[in-house]
């Protein structure tokens, strides 16, 4: 027999969970079990808790700070943490990070893959903060330029290169930009620059040190007296007969005196076709004279050797010393290189693994394929034989088509995806594990949690396809947490067996685990045969029974109007007989019961008093939710009643509308707004106002509600005050009790 023995305390929510999950002798339909846990009962502290495990953590309890336990053994032993595979109910699909990456592996190795990418990427992108900081560059084109500037095939081998690279020129005074801008290269690429560079820079230097000079280094260069004495003339400054006095002189002279000065000192720069188109070039723009004004200001050697780094020959090298030097100025880089390195064994472990495992992936995908229908996309592997022989990762992609339009996405492009297509999307990794695993002999426990949140009810009837194929093989055992009823039931009728159907109970010790009953027709194999033992199952087939006269008479029938008034409160509530429903119910499913002349709502609110008053609550409780929504909502609806009749000052009210419970709420809010009842009424209406019009084979909305959640909400309404009508147990004011 195969066994797994759960023991958990304060494990998360779980106060309390002991339990033995009987695999049988690990044959097909004893190897999956499935869990029905209503939400907040279980389902999310199970799985973490088996998540820690797998993870070689203990569980915690993360709310009070109790000491947990875990103790949990296979076949008598404790359960290795590699045989525990956990599917948790969230979505866990990151595409945020560039450094999320398409490769596919196994989910664990992809895990630590994406962890070293990510880590790198983080690193990464300091260094190239710090390299723009330094030369500002565009951070988009670091990679780039280094690459082009080092030659070498990679970002990392360039860092490497240039951090251990001697720096053969002194750079740190100089700034980058102002030497390679796009304009000031311009310049230093034309014939006349590369050919009289030199002669350039000394005969540019005479201009600021000859005799009668208007000119300063760093102050007023050609450019500038240029610019402002073009200005004067073009604003009508020597039109209006005015003058310009020049430093050293006493004399003030006009615009034709001032051109023959300013010709007298460029003489010898002007002397040169090619001399005056540098100095055109270095005048035509912001960068340009930038550039400019750096060799005016260094001094003449540092200048001459500045510009014969700049010749065609001699750039590139002058570049990497620049680059060097950012490189070496900060410690990010180093640091980049080294975790690189430190990395690059792993990583690449993990890619041939990769590589190894493509037909693998290609089983998985095509699995994908056959199985989710009506999705956006297909998916493929987009470079199979070159991954297949080791040259590339394997890569994934999607392919959307509408009509003739094609794109390609990669798995980091899925951000508009729907839930429901991400999570599938997210079932692919699934998919892909379990093939992995299925080629292995060791045995795996999984723990899945609410698979089929968030799909249409094709494609959840592809997870229980894909289920069931798992329950085949001799190696895997399912533990299968679902809070929906139609998916639990879905999993009874296909492959897990009706005794390893168990429900999820909350006692005053914990939680408990029973077998489920009545899963495939509550009402044909629960109800019908205790109707005429169990006052609590007779008042459940009140809605059932309605239902039925609905489908074979109609909604105007007499028996049909008289179940109403078990379910409204109506003029006649108060007098219908149990002995008068079971008439109803007998002429109905042909059964002789007899009954008695007592107000059956009474029988109602002790019943529904009774469940409120127990502590203790197991199976699927489907009896009991009946009977306290039906409570409920009559007690809501008697209190309406009575305000309505007291605000309007009209005793005989009683409503007459199909939406009964609806106009009522609508009608006593025009009347009363703001009141604090009506908070509690809102309740009703969202909780089980709708619920109870169920029928015998669609009641799983109701059976979704937690019970615990429907006795807090009948012990609320019962504070409702309203004053008890003639022929009513008096006992106390409470809405329940008066009627």
């Amino acid at each position: 027999m195969k066994k797994l023995n759960v023991n958990l305390k304060n494990c998360y929510g779980i106060q309390s969970l002991e339990h033995t999950f009987d695999f049988g002798n690990g044959n097909d339909s004893e190897r999956s079990i499935a869990i029905y846990a209503p939400n907040g009962l279980m389902k999310t502290s199970f799985t973490k808790s088996f998540e820690n495990l797998a993870n070689g953590k203990p569980p915690v309890e993360e709310r009070y700070g109790r000491p947990s336990t875990a103790t949990v053994e296979f076949e008598g032993k404790p359960l290795s943490k590699s045989s525990i595979y956990v599917l948790k109910s969230d979505i866990d699909i990151q595409a945020d990070s560039p450094a999320i990456t398409d490769i596919l592996v196994d989910p664990e190795n992809k895990a630590r893959y994406d962890t070293l990418m990510v880590d790198l990427d983080k690193q990464k992108s300091k260094v190239i903060n710090a390299l723009q900081k330094a030369s500002t560059v565009p951070k988009k084109d670091i990679e780039k330029t280094l690459l082009t500037i080092v030659g070498l095939p990679d970002f990392e081998s360039c860092l490497a290169s240039l951090a251990k690279r001697a720096i053969s020129s002194k750079v740190d005074h100089l700034r980058y930009e102002t030497i390679f801008d796009d304009k000031a290269i311009e310049v230093i690429k034309s014939a006349e620059f590369a050919s009289k560079s030199k002669e350039f820079n000394e005969r540019y230097q005479e201009l600021f040190s000859q005799e009668g000079t208007i000119y300063q280094k760093g102050t007023f260069n050609p450019y500038k007296a240029n610019e402002s004495f073009g200005s004067l003339d073009k604003n009508g400054f020597f039109k209006g007969g005015h003058l310009v006095q020049m430093r050293g002189t006493n004399k003030s002279i006009g615009k034709a005196e001032l051109d023959e000065l300013v010709s007298k000192i460029n003489v010898r720069i002007d002397a040169d076709e090619e001399l005056i188109k540098i100095r055109q070039y270095l005048a035509q723009n912001l960068k340009a004279q930038a550039f400019g004004e750096l060799i005016e200001n260094l001094p003449a050697t540092e200048a001459d050797e500045l510009l014969e780094r700049l010749r065609g020959e001699n750039q590139i090298e002058f570049r990497r010393d620049f680059w060097a030097h950012f490189v070496q100025s900060t410690s990010d880089a180093e640091a980049y290189v080294q975790l690189f390195e430190q990395s690059q064994d792993e990583i690449k472990a993990i890619e041939i693994r990769a590589a190894q495992a493509v037909p693998k992936w290609t089983e998985a995908v095509e699995l994908f394929n056959d199985r989710f229908v009506d999705m956006p996309f297909t998916l493929s592997i987009s470079n199979q034989t070159l991954a297949a022989l080791g040259k590339e990762k394997a890569k994934l992609v999607f392919t959307f088509k509408d009509g003739d339009d094609v794109a390609e996405w990669s798995r980091s492009e899925i951000k508009t995806l729907s839930q429901g297509e991400k999570r599938a999307l997210y079932l692919l990794n699934f998919i892909f594990d379990t093939v992995a695993r299925a080629r292995s002999t060791d045995e795996t426990v999984f723990i899945i949690d609410d698979v089929a949140d968030s799909f249409d009810y094709k494609n959840k009837h592809a997870i229980v396809q894909y289920l069931a194929d798992l329950d085949s093989n001799p190696n895997f055992y399912q533990i299968i947490l679902t809070h929906n009823f139609d998916f639990f039931r879905s999993l009874a009728t296909n492959f897990v067996h009706r005794k390893r159907c168990l429900m999820a109970n909350r006692q005053d010790a914990g939680i408990s685990l029973t077998q489920a009953h009545g899963i495939n027709n509550y009402f044909i194999g629960i109800l019908k045969e205790k109707v005429g033992k169990d006052q609590r199952v007779m008042c459940a087939t009140i809605p059932f029974t309605r239902n039925l006269i609905e489908y074979v008479k109609n909604d105007k029938d007499k028996d049909y109007l008289k179940l109403t008034s078990l379910l409204h409160w109506k003029h006649d509530t108060q007098s219908i007989t149990v002995a008068e429903y079971f008439s109803i119910y007998n002429d109905l499913f042909g059964k002789d019961y007899a009954g008695t002349d007592k107000p059956i709502i009474q029988v109602l609110f002790e019943q529904a008093q009774a469940i409120a008053d127990d502590a203790n609550y197991a199976g699927l409780n489907l009896e009991d939710k009946v009977v306290l929504s039906m409570a409920i909502r009559l007690i809501s609806e008697k209190f309406m009643t009575e305000k309505i009749r007291a605000l309007t000052k009209s005793p005989d009210f009683w409503c007459e509308e199909l939406n009964q419970f609806g106009w009522l709420i609508k009608k006593f809010t025009e009347l009363s707004n703001g009141v604090p009842e009506l908070r509690t009424l809102e309740k009703v209406s969202i909780t089980v106002s709708s619920n109870i019009h169920l029928n015998s084979f669609m009641y799983e909305p109701i059976l979704d509600l937690t019970i615990e959640h429907l006795v807090r909400l009948f012990n609320e309404v019962q504070s409702l005050k309203v004053q008890p009508l003639e022929g009513c147990i008096t006992a106390t004011t409470d809405v329940a009790m008066s009627a």
